[in-house]
């Protein structure tokens, strides 16, 4: 299983399952748990060590400031974590219903899992895009699932357009919400608080 960090309210509860971003680790998005009382929480992290304490769910090729991206990588990472998830869930004896997501390369590889039709509760897509390969593929996916995707309009990493090419794809969901802040790459308390309420009308 991919080493991972948790907190267990009880079996029965919702479980968000999150996954964290590009050069960052299990220990970083384990830190909005204060903001989600009465769920279980498990942050896995990604199985590439870059450095630094960070880890990577799939290689970048930085090729002349382009983002090169292999498909096929993408689609490892994601069996990884639905594989750990089954593996997590089976452990922990969970039963309650579970939400996914993660933030930059987490949202990236969320948005790929959704595309495939995992069986999610709901979705979290914090400062991510659907890569080219995976928006064909939402184009013909039917779903009304409930998604909630965030980016920040001064956003250095991911352009905010980037985000903004997938949200016109995921609309045709009736349960999607975009929020946009004025904020770089990262988590303000406006979009924490938005979450939050995406939670309590989820899982309720």
């Amino acid at each position: 299983m991919l080493e991972h960090i948790h907190h267990l309210e009880a079996p029965a509860s919702p479980t968000i399952v999150l996954l964290h971003g590009y050069g960052s680790n299990k220990e970083d998005l384990f830190g909005l748990q204060p903001y989600f009382k009465g769920y279980n929480l498990v942050c896995f992290q990604a199985p590439d060590a870059i450095g630094m304490g960070g880890y990577a769910w799939y290689p970048i090729d930085w090729n002349n400031g382009a983002k090169i991206i292999d498909s096929g990588e993408v689609e490892f990472a994601k069996n990884l974590v639905l594989d750990a998830i089954t593996k997590w869930t089976t452990a922990h004896d969970i039963t309650g219903t579970l939400i996914l997501g993660g933030f930059s390369q987490g949202a990236i590889l969320s948005t790929a899992i959704y595309a495939s039709g995992y069986n999610a509760a709901g979705y979290v897509f914090l400062s991510g895009y659907a890569l080219p390969d995976w928006r064909e593929a939402l184009n013909s996916f039917t779903s009304t699932v409930p998604v909630f995707q965030s980016h920040g309009t001064e956003d250095p990493v991911i352009p905010f357009e980037w985000a903004k090419a997938t949200s016109e794809i995921l609309a045709s969901n009736p349960n999607y919400r975009f929020h946009e802040y004025s904020m770089g790459h990262h988590l303000n308390m406006p979009c924490i608080e938005a979450l939050q309420l995406f939670l309590r009308t989820t899982l309720s």
